[in-house]
């Protein structure tokens, strides 16, 4: 079997740990993707991978901002005492500026432009919200890909002029999440790639030249999930996102496009964790990489061994989910969730409790 090999990793917010563990056992089993496209949280371990970080690099990075989310979400305090002072919200564009973020990967990363990644391949969609258009940052020459005159390619807008570093903070600016990414006073803003496309298979066929591809999909899976409301705003807001990913992705999947495309998607189903919830990232490390290791393991493959890629794909005639939806090793996943629940205190119980300590304190 012959063909490009395209690793594609889904939105997820701070999910996209799970990334790392994926490539974590990518890398034990000598898979060599050509390209790797990443969109929204996804971008973020596709550029640091790309230009040439070891698994064990990223796992070290990520680890390292695990108990520390101070350093990553830089609240946007400016915005929020500004519109306060004027009563006008308009002026508050997003609750994070996303600066921190776009340092610590400028900083973390080897190399700065699309044009010197010597690893493989990079593409990351964005959104721009003045006209819509999704645009995809890549080294578009290297493709092999000659867009018109405006900049347009296989119906993406293609750019090559941003550092990797802007290029991750375009595609993770979640809209009232982050304020909007624009890198020159009248340039038009960028928003997260996943509005358009949260697990942009299409990108890697159409632009990237995959015949076959390997994906991590972080989002929704089809199943019921209670109690979404009770967690707040910004968990309704990235379930309402999963959501829409899901949609787009059984749609996708019907397009002519990837018909023809060897296609296997990975899902460690996690969704207990909130969106900058950065202290559950070893678990989710973890997780991603025993769900890998289990698909390699069933499909045959050994670790360190040559031909894996060949193998991995060998039966592979239409797209793959896994684990296989309702399968008993989904149904554990969906049971064992990366963080716990807490046992919930019975409502009497805790009346109790404060009424034994009003009465203490009252001597």
């Amino acid at each position: 079997m012959s063909g490009k090999l395209a690793l594609v990793l889904s939105g997820g917010s701070v999910r996209a740990a799970a990334h790392v563990g994926v490539l974590q056992a990518v890398e034990e089993y000598k898979l060599e993707p050509d390209l790797v496209v990443g969109t929204s949280g996804g971008s973020i371990v596709a550029a640091l991978y790309a230009a040439g970080l070891s698994a064990a690099e990223l796992k070290s990075l990520f680890l390292q901002y695990s108990g520390s989310k101070g350093k990553i979400v830089d609240l946007n305090w400016p915005g929020a005492v500004l519109a306060l002072l004027t009563w006008d919200f308009r002026r508050l564009t997003g609750v994070v500026r996303g600066r921190s973020l776009e340092e610590i990967i400028a900083q973390s990363l080897p190399v700065q432009r699309f044009q010197e990644l010597k690893r493989c391949q990079l593409l990351i969609p964005a959104v721009n919200l003045n006209n819509g258009q999704q645009t995809v940052f890549c080294d578009y020459r290297a493709l092999g890909l000659q867009p018109a005159a405006g900049g347009e390619c296989e119906g993406y807008l293609v750019r090559d002029d941003l550092t990797i570093a802007q290029a991750v903070r375009a595609s993770i600016s979640i809209p009232g999440v982050f304020v909007p990414a624009s890198f020159a006073r009248g340039e038009d803003c960028y928003v997260d790639g996943g509005l358009r496309d949260g697990y942009p298979l299409h990108i890697a066929v159409r632009l990237g030249k995959a015949l076959r591809v390997l994906g991590v999909n972080l989002g929704y899976a089809g199943m019921r999930r209670d109690a979404i409301v009770a967690e707040g705003p910004l968990e309704i807001l990235s379930h309402s996102l999963d959501i829409m990913m899901w949609a787009q992705y059984k749609d996708r999947l019907q397009d002519r496009d990837l018909v023809n495309r060897r296609v296997i998607t990975i899902n460690p189903l996690i969704y207990s964790v909130g969106t900058f919830e950065v202290e559950h990232i070893p678990e989710m490390i973890e997780r991603g990489y025993e769900v890998t290791v289990r698909l390699f393991a069933e499909r045959g493959l050994a670790a360190g061994a040559e031909g894996n890629s060949e193998l991995l794909f060998r039966a592979v005639r239409a797209a793959q989910n896994f684990p296989a939806k309702n399968s008993p090793y989904f149904q554990y996943l969906l049971e064992h969730q990366v963080k716990k629940k807490e046992p919930e205190v019975p409502k009497s119980s805790w009346l109790r409790q404060l009424g034994t300590r009003v009465r203490q304190a009252l001597g």
